[in-house]
């Protein structure tokens, strides 16, 4: 499943209207600026900037399993708020090859994984408003299986 589809059937997303630009190793997803997404000075507010961070580390560890056969389950995060956002912003996310392969091969021989995701959210004029790190765990099943929630056989 591409990532744009995966994002699309993520109800909470839908209001904050991210897209994305691209699938690949390099994610890139942009947060609009609208008035429902500001806080009391005028500028994004802080969850705002936190949700675009972690749509983008999340769709990251998402094309780590091949065939979406993982559930992507944040375990936490670290984050870094450095300026105000006045603007769109855009979210790149990376995960090192290294821990992508390893993250990889753990899942194949044990069902399951963990991974760190690194992300940095940036304003119209490149300008770092956000930095930070996702911890993911990876685990059997996901939206490309059938299986429900919790890794349990749907019907």
């Amino acid at each position: 499943m591409r990532i744009k589809d995966l994002i699309a059937r993520i109800p909470y997303l839908r209001l904050h209207s991210v897209q994305t630009d691209c699938d690949g190793p390099a994610l890139r997803i942009r947060l609009p600026f609208r008035e429902e997404m500001q806080n009391h000075v005028g500028t994004l507010h802080a969850g705002a900037l936190f949700t675009v961070a972690e749509t983008a580390a999340g769709a990251a560890a998402y094309g780590i399993i091949p065939g979406g056969k993982a559930y992507v389950l944040l375990k936490s995060s670290t984050v870094r708020y450095l300026r105000r956002a006045s603007s769109e912003v855009v979210a790149e996310a990376r995960v090192k090859t290294r821990s992508a392969r390893r993250a990889l091969q753990e899942f194949m021989e044990s069902r399951r994984s963990d991974v760190r995701v690194q992300v940095t959210v940036l304003d119209r004029e490149d300008e770092k408003v956000l930095e930070g790190m996702f911890h993911y765990a990876l685990r059997p099943g996901g939206v490309e299986t059938e299986a429900g929630p919790h890794g349990r056989k749907a019907g």
